[in-house]
């Protein structure tokens, strides 16, 4: 299926909307953290260390998010502006290596999710209970967000075949 610059364009359109609001998150969530932990209000326990350490590292993993978003951004503004730009972003995307090694590192992923669950929950139930419970929602919300996203992409995949 061979798409036309118009349709190529309206798709990076989207994702960059999409990239624009995840930033917006982001920047959000980072404004949230360091007002809270300004504050004295971040839940990470009454130890001034504990919660320094906690805000600062949750900042750091956002901050490099953030930095990862805009690097997005930046790419596909610039091929929104040339279309050179626009194919060697498209071919790169659709780079038949590429694919088949976020393939196999995807269901390799999903094979290790058992074990390392597994792992998780005994080394922190070694630590407490509370640890525990933490690493268990954790474990649920990533196996629910991955189950969503699989029943996205069947959907989305199944849709154009039932028209």
């Amino acid at each position: 299926m061979k798409k036309t610059v118009e349709t190529m364009r309206a798709d990076i359109h989207l994702r960059l909307r999409r990239e624009r609001i995840s930033l917006g998150i982001i920047l959000a969530a980072i404004a949230i953290i360091a007002a809270m932990a300004v504050a004295g209000i971040f839940p990470a326990g009454g130890d001034d260390y504990v919660t320094s350490f906690a805000s600062g590292f949750l900042i750091g993993l956002l901050a490099f998010a953030a930095g990862f978003t805009v690097k997005q951004i930046r790419k596909l503004r610039s091929a929104l502006a040339d279309d050179a730009a626009l194919r060697a972003l498209l071919a790169a995307e659709n780079d038949e290596l590429e694919a088949y090694l976020a393939r196999e590192v995807a269901r390799t992923f999903v094979h290790l999710i058992p074990p390392l669950s597994a792992v998780i929950v005994v080394v922190t139930a070694l630590v407490g209970r509370e640890a525990m419970l933490s690493a268990v929602g954790t474990l649920l919300f990533l196996c629910t967000a991955l189950l969503v996203v699989k029943f996205v992409y069947k959907r989305r995949l199944m849709g154009p075949e039932t028209e």
